[in-house]
């Protein structure tokens, strides 16, 4: 299997299951579902880093810290044993980045997996790429179930949660020379690209960058929700309901 059928499938299994999260939303039990989206990111992601470790990938062990993604794909199965305020900063933030979480799946550390013909899916590709499907569908089924409110507070949840992390690693980097982010003054890049000329500048574009992807995911979410209770009102009018007849057989409208 090549990369374009291996992402194919995956776009696929995505798409499928939030229409299906979306069709039955109302009959969701919140803590069955959570405890399943849990389940399967916690095994997907220990699948991961095994693949990476057998190919010689994994330098320090797993990679929490490496990035934003892994970062995430941490994060979902610690939520269980965080309090309810620290859960509601992590919920936030995983809701909020599921547009670009599905975004980067089309991206893999070594490869453009949308332009990439050649490359065959290996399994750590695949365990990669089924990892950050399964993390978005994590975010957009938090904003579908209501979950994650998409409101003001939220949004500032999300961004206070990210830029703490971010700088914690930084700070980590800085103290002990850790790799955490690639960001420390001897090795900054955004996603292996060196675009800016310093540390500092490329430190604040990856700020400004998370708090974009932040924002343009929430605005999804506000309008994917918008289009589910449009669905919903137009479901409900019903040609069915939309008149009675009296007893002497003149219709009178229900919906006024």
């Amino acid at each position: 299997m090549n990369m374009q059928l291996m992402l194919g499938v995956g776009i696929l299994c995505y798409f499928v299951t939030l229409l299906l999260i979306c069709l039955y939303k109302d009959r969701i039990n919140v803590r069955i579902g959570n405890a399943f989206f849990i389940i399967v990111d916690a095994v997907l992601y220990l699948l991961w880093n095994i693949s990476y470790a057998e190919k010689g990938w994994l330098d320090n062990g797993f990679m929490t810290l490496a990035n934003i993604s892994p970062f995430i794909f941490t994060v979902i199965p610690l939520t269980p044993f965080m309090n309810k305020k620290t859960k509601e900063y992590a919920y936030s933030a995983i809701a909020f980045l599921h547009l670009g979480l599905f975004l980067a799946t089309l991206i893999s550390p070594e490869y453009v997996v949308i332009f990439d013909f050649k490359t065959e899916a290996t399994f750590a590709y695949a365990t990669e790429a089924m990892c950050h499907i399964w993390a978005a569908l994590f975010g957009a089924y938090l904003i579908v179930t209501r979950q994650v409110p998409l409101c003001f507070k939220s949004w500032l949840r999300s961004i206070i949660f990210m830029l703490s992390v971010v700088t914690f690693g930084v700070i980590l980097n800085l103290i002990l020379d850790t790799r955490c982010f690639n960001m420390n003054p001897n090795n900054y890049s955004i996603y292996m690209l060196d675009i800016f000329g310093s540390f500092e500048a490329t430190l604040i574009a990856y700020y400004l960058g998370i708090v974009v992807v932040l924002t343009l995911g929430m605005q999804t979410g506000y309008g994917l929700t918008r289009l589910l209770d449009k669905v919903h009102v137009h479901s409900s009018k019903n040609p069915s309901d939309a008149q009675t007849v009296t007893d002497t057989g003149e219709a009178e409208n229900d919906l006024e």
